[in-house]
């Protein structure tokens, strides 16, 4: 175990703080609104991948700690705002793994736009608050940004174009490639995580590279996502240090899609044998409110102080933990 000062608690504390304070000022300098939504929820989004946590309040019950402050902040949006942003915990069933934690902390902001705009406003984003810190990553930081397709990378990686490939078809596919360990119940998402894994990964992620987004994702793997085409959304991911950093989109405001798409990740749901939620009717009549287009973008600000700090774990930056080990 790593030997741990007492001052470097503080020292953290002291960095969280100036990071929050860098974040505010940028966004306060172009005029957003910051906002504050409800950490309880009588629902919970119907993504097959995130799981909430439930909390027992009496006879209410169950509520679910929110997994990411989307659904409300769309409700303020709707009553007439357009630039908004909110630093808040969010909470998920994960791992406790180098990366990952179960309590974390977001920001998550919106404004006028699509995911090319907020592309661009997430790299002044990170700039501005690396900026700001100093640190070992600064140079790294102000280097070249790349922006690439997810299509093509799969395409440059491996030959294969897994977007309009059926799963038997893409299964087959991978299976010509040598993959070893495949089922035939594997599901096209599943499939296409291995492959991206295994295979995409690796040629544009990694500490020795630059910041990179991809962009175009699978419209199946974001429900609240415009579509771009029929296979894609206009959605993209921020990679530094080949860890993922951020998460943005051009938001669908059409409710009957949204709609649609929502039943369709409550079966995906149901199918894995994992509780089902009902659909917030309150937030699907808000999207048609909403001015758009509109671009959202969420951080994961303890993964983003890991890369501007050059730490190797989140447990570095979590002040909690780092108390923790010098008990």
């Amino acid at each position: 175990m790593r030997d741990v000062s007492k001052e470097s608690v503080a020292d953290l504390l002291k960095t969280r703080d100036a990071m929050l304070r860098a974040i505010r000022r940028f966004f306060f300098d172009r005029a957003f609104v910051e906002v504050e939504t409800a950490y309880l929820a009588r629902s919970a989004p119907c993504d097959p991948y995130i799981e909430p946590l439930t909390v027992f309040v009496g006879d209410s019950s169950p509520y679910y700690l929110h997994t990411s402050p989307e659904v409300g902040m769309k409700k303020a949006l709707a009553s007439g705002l357009d630039r908004i942003f909110q630093i808040c915990k969010v909470f998920r069933v994960e791992e406790l793994e180098e990366v990952h934690s179960v309590e974390f902390t977001m920001l998550e902001w919106y404004s006028p736009g699509t995911y090319v705009e907020a592309i661009e406003g997430t790299r002044d984003l990170v700039r501005s608050v690396s900026g700001s810190l100093g640190g070992q990553a600064r140079h790294y930081i102000e280097g070249t940004w790349k922006t690439l397709e997810l299509r093509q990378l799969f395409l440059d990686a491996t030959g294969i174009d897994p977007f309009p490939l059926t799963a038997d078809v893409l299964l087959s596919r991978m299976k010509e490639r040598g993959f070893g360990g495949l089922s035939e119940k594997e599901t096209w998402e599943d499939l296409f995580f291995k492959l991206f894994i295994q295979e995409v990964e690796p040629r544009v992620h990694g500490k020795e590279k630059g910041p990179c987004f991809i962009k175009d994702w699978p419209a199946s793997l974001t429900a609240m996502a415009k579509r771009k085409d029929p296979y894609t959304v206009e959605r993209f991911e921020l990679y530094l240090k080949g860890i993922e950093i951020a998460n943005g989109y051009t938001e669908l405001l059409d409710a009957e899609e949204q709609r649609s798409r929502s039943i369709v990740d409550q079966r995906k749901r149901e199918s894995l044998g994992k509780e089902v939620f009902p659909l917030d009717e309150e937030f699907l009549e808000a999207l048609p409110r909403i001015p758009g287009p509109m671009a959202g973008v969420s951080i994961g600000l303890d993964r983003l102080l890991m890369v501007l700090l050059d730490k190797e774990a989140i447990d570095d930056v979590l002040p909690d933990r780092l108390r923790l080990r010098q008990e």
